[in-house]
C-alpha cells in the first residue's frame, strides 16, 4: 500500500466511447498544469461555433481527492466475466508517483470511487469526464 506521504508526480486518465465521445486527461503535478483532450466519431461531431471560458478548479483540491480515492489500490483491470462487448467504455488511469507506476483500466467495469474520479476530474478542466 501506497504511504500518503509519496509524491504523486502526474496522472493520465482516459475514457473511450466507441460509439461517442472520447477524453484524455494528462495532470502534471509537479509543473501544476493539465491538458485535456476531446474527440469524437463522425456522428457525433458538430462545428465550433463559440469559444466559451471553462471555469478550471484547484490542482491541489484534485490532488486532495486522488489521495482520498487510493487510486493506487484499485484493481489493475476491471471487466465483466461474461460475453464480449462490442459498444461501451473503456477506461484507464495511470498514476506516476516519485516511487512507482500504478495502472488500472477498465471495460464497461469500474472501481466503487469511479464516479467520484470522474467528477473531480470535471471539476478540475471544466469539461466533462464520462
Amino acid at each position: 500500500m501506497m504511504k500518503v506521504k509519496e509524491t504523486i508526480i502526474s496522472l493520465i486518465a482516459g475514457i473511450d466511447g466507441f460509439s461517442g465521445i472520447s477524453y484524455k486527461v494528462h495532470v502534471d503535478f509537479h509543473q501544476n498544469r493539465f491538458t485535456v483532450f476531446e474527440w469524437r466519431n463522425k456522428e457525433n461531431s458538430h462545428p465550433i461555433t463559440n469559444f466559451e471560458r471553462k471555469s478550471i478548479g484547484s490542482m491541489e483540491d484534485f490532488k486532495k481527492d486522488i489521495y482520498l480515492m487510493k487510486i493506487w489500490e484499485w484493481e489493475p483491470s476491471y471487466r465483466k466475466e461474461e460475453g464480449i462487448i462490442l459498444d461501451g467504455k473503456y477506461w484507464s488511469i495511470k498514476l506516476n508517483t516519485k516511487g512507482k507506476i500504478y495502472e488500472s483500466e477498465g471495460m464497461e467495469c469500474f472501481p466503487p470511487d469511479w464516479k467520484r474520479f470522474c467528477t473531480a476530474v470535471e471539476k478540475l478542466t471544466g469539461t466533462p469526464f464520462r
